[in-house]
């Protein structure tokens, strides 16, 4: 019996817990606050990153696209090589020219990279000539030392004068 009268005292202190506990609710006063700064346009809020759009294939290095096929190997053709040994092959102008040392001259102006080669030119060292002009168009085309139209013009042509002057010393 006494079971019975427990279960029957626990049944009441819990139905009683749970009416107490509605009628001491605690009521929250900031609930009815209302806030106008939530309803505020601003264009903070709104991050446009304009480099989050810009396309960068190495990102997707390591990763391969699933959509594209994969890359085949060229195949190589097995036609037999035609060799001509009846006709003569011509050697370009690049490839039939004598090597001229590299140098570096350091001169300060174009002007003075002409004087020197006529120099050499007077003195009839076509290698001097050559290694001189072809150090100064070097440096034009480094950006190093800089020089008027006519002035590359004329070196160019002195280069090639300078190669024409060398062949027929060789021969």
């Amino acid at each position: 019996m006494p079971r019975k009268i427990v279960a029957q005292i626990v049944v009441i202190l819990c139905l009683h817990a749970a009416a107490s506990a509605e009628m001491y609710k605690i009521k929250n006063p900031a609930e009815k606050i209302n806030n106008p700064a939530d309803k505020i346009y601003n264009p903070a809020t709104q991050i446009n990153n304009p480099a989050a759009n810009v396309y960068n294939p190495a990102t997707r290095m390591n990763e391969a696209n699933p959509l594209s096929p994969p890359t085949q190997p060229v195949p190589k053709s097995t036609a037999p090589e035609v060799t001509t040994a009846n006709k003569p092959t011509k050697l370009s102008k690049e490839q039939s020219r004598p090597d001229i040392p590299q140098k570096s001259y350091y001169f300060k102006t174009s002007k003075e990279y002409v004087a020197a080669a006529k120099k050499a030119f007077v003195q009839e060292d076509y290698l001097e000539f050559l290694s001189i002009t072809e150090d100064a168009l070097r440096r034009i085309q480094a950006g190093t030392l800089k020089a008027s139209k006519k002035t590359k013009q004329q070196l160019a042509k002195y280069k090639e004068f300078g190669y024409g002057l060398l062949e027929k010393n060789e021969e």
